[in-house]
């Protein structure tokens, strides 16, 4: 019975992470239909080593994908400790696919311009990029990039993350004014940074609502100490602990993200335990 109730557990866990690849394979695929159409026919640089990849396109005439990729793996190698294993094997996976896509639609579009006005393409450009990259972020994973670049750098040099962020992209957009000789598209790839950052602001914002986990089970007890002890995926996240009689064991967590993990820990004291998820309104200090 305990070796059934195991196999059911993996094969959940097998399902959830299928179905985290499957949405890092969408929001991969929409990044790089989102650059095709509205970014690169524009010589839109909205920061980034995408924006950065388009700039160089222009000097070496490399495709923007093999560009990026080339720029991402050794970022990639040099960061895997802080983006985790697990994390950076799905950033991989998205890496690929963006830089793939980006080429192969490319070719297929040759860069032809679908939406004539620059503004609207900036502004829906961005909005779309924001859109797939917060879908990627929630698969567990990041487009690679930026991202990691500002992690490492985070480590090294005491600024916040958003000045980080601004610095880089300010520097390649710089860059792409110098060869692209056009101070308007600057203009417009900071319009298109704007809606990219908003987009992804609204979406994690939206994650980060209070969520209440009923737990039903006869180990709580059990099950209180292995959250309390495992600091790396509940630290920051868990408001409130309380366990009754009844045994009804009640967290109270301020965002979303980590919810998977912190299942997955009651799980693996009982596979039996029922768990009830429901929004929470209350804010708790």
């Amino acid at each position: 019975m305990k070796n059934k109730l195991t196999l059911i557990l993996k094969k959940d866990i097998l399902l959830k992470e299928l179905k985290s690849y499957t949405w890092v394979f969408a929001g991969s695929v929409l990044l790089s239909i989102a650059y095709v159409i509205f970014i690169i026919p524009h010589n839109i640089v909205p920061g980034g080593i995408l924006g950065l990849s388009i700039v160089v396109n222009k000097l070496t005439g490399l495709s923007i994908g093999l560009l990026a990729l080339m720029v991402n793996i050794p970022l990639l190698l040099w960061g895997t400790k802080v983006l985790g294993v697990k994390t950076g094997i799905k950033t991989a996976f998205s890496m690929v696919l963006v830089s793939f896509y980006i080429d192969v639609f490319s070719a297929l579009l040759k860069n032809k311009i679908v939406v004539e006005d620059v503004l609207v393409s900036s502004v829906f450009g961005g909005v779309i990029i924001g859109l797939a990259v917060s879908i990627v972020m929630n698969a567990g994973a990041t487009t690679g990039g930026n991202d990691i670049l500002v992690r490492i750098l985070a480590t090294k040099i005491r600024l916040p993350y958003n000045q980080l962020i601004l610095i880089i992209d300010g520097i390649v957009i710089f860059f792409g004014v110098l060869v692209f000789e056009d101070f308007t598209m600057a203009a417009y790839s900071i319009i298109a940074i704007i809606a990219i950052s908003k987009t992804i602001e609204y979406y994690i914002k939206k994650s980060l609502k209070n969520m209440t986990l009923l737990v039903f089970s006869s180990k709580n007890l059990l099950i209180q100490e292995s959250i309390l002890e495992n600091k790396k995926h509940t630290e920051g996240i868990l408001k409130l602990i309380h366990y009754d009689e009844n045994g009804k064991l009640i967290l109270i967590t301020k965002n979303t993200k980590k919810l998977e993990k912190v299942k997955e820990l009651i799980y693996k004291i009982d596979p039996k335990a029922t768990i009830s998820v429901l929004e929470s309104n209350s804010s708790m200090a």
